[in-house]
């Protein structure tokens, strides 16, 4: 994970003189202050803090001299309470928020119901049996388990990563409250697929089944791809 000073980070972001790339609505480049050693960047900007609905950006770079281009930019959904900051910095990102976290997130893997060839990044192909642990008390909180081969199962309550619909179809796992893991802070974090146009979510960031693939063939491990979320304030 990649702490920040939100004020300064929504200044830098927001204000600072930047490349402008008009195929994505004029946003303004990331600033790689907070990133330097990052080539790949997903740009989640939401209008208000508490809205539903946000506008995601794909940037690149060459090398860590060049400026970021912008790839791709399409709407998506946040959690049904909107954004709430990094429970690490500010204490307010809790499970069962409704509240997708605001920050900096590394990405660290693709997941699917599905085999998948040709990616540049970490994929896991789960089933009925992987779960993500989101019970405070389980020593597996935050994780993902087998459950047909886990040892102690002292969990209760927990996300299926194969589902009866397709939302986890496709998906990317956030390293949100991953390093270290602090029970209550917040759970499964993923990029997936909308449950229907414009549906928010229980707190991860959701898009079209098409934007979705665009995404996971897009990202590159070796580019140390991160996910930025914020909202101006209130």
């Amino acid at each position: 994970m990649v702490y920040f000073n939100r004020m300064r980070f929504l200044y830098l972001i927001c204000c600072l003189p930047a490349l402008i790339i008009a195929s994505c609505s004029q946003k303004e480049a990331p600033d790689n202050r907070f990133f330097p050693d990052s080539l790949q960047v997903v740009q989640v900007v939401s209008v208000h803090p508490d809205s539903t609905s946000a506008t995601l950006y794909l940037w690149s770079r060459e090398n860590e001299h060049s400026n970021w281009v912008c790839a791709d930019s399409f709407p998506v959904t946040v959690g049904r309470n909107g954004l709430a900051p990094d429970s690490t910095t500010s204490g307010r990102k809790q499970e069962g928020d409704g509240r997708s976290p605001e920050g900096i997130f590394y990405l660290s893997r693709v997941f699917s119901y599905h085999p998948l060839t040709d990616l540049h990044m970490p994929f896991e192909q789960v089933d009925t049996s992987d779960l993500c642990v989101d019970d405070v008390h389980s020593v597996y909180y935050n994780q993902l388990v087998d459950d047909d081969t886990v040892s102690t199962k002292d969990y209760s309550s927990f996300e299926r990563m194969q589902r009866r619909d397709a939302q986890y179809e496709y998906g990317v796992w956030v390293d949100y409250n991953s390093d270290p893991v602090v029970a209550g802070n917040g759970s499964c974090i993923f990029l997936h697929i909308w449950k229907s146009p414009g549906a928010p979510t229980s707190g991860c960031t959701a898009m079209s089944k098409e934007n979705m693939l665009r995404l996971i063939y897009w990202l590159q491990e070796d580019k140390k791809p991160v996910l930025i979320q914020f909202a101006p304030d209130k």
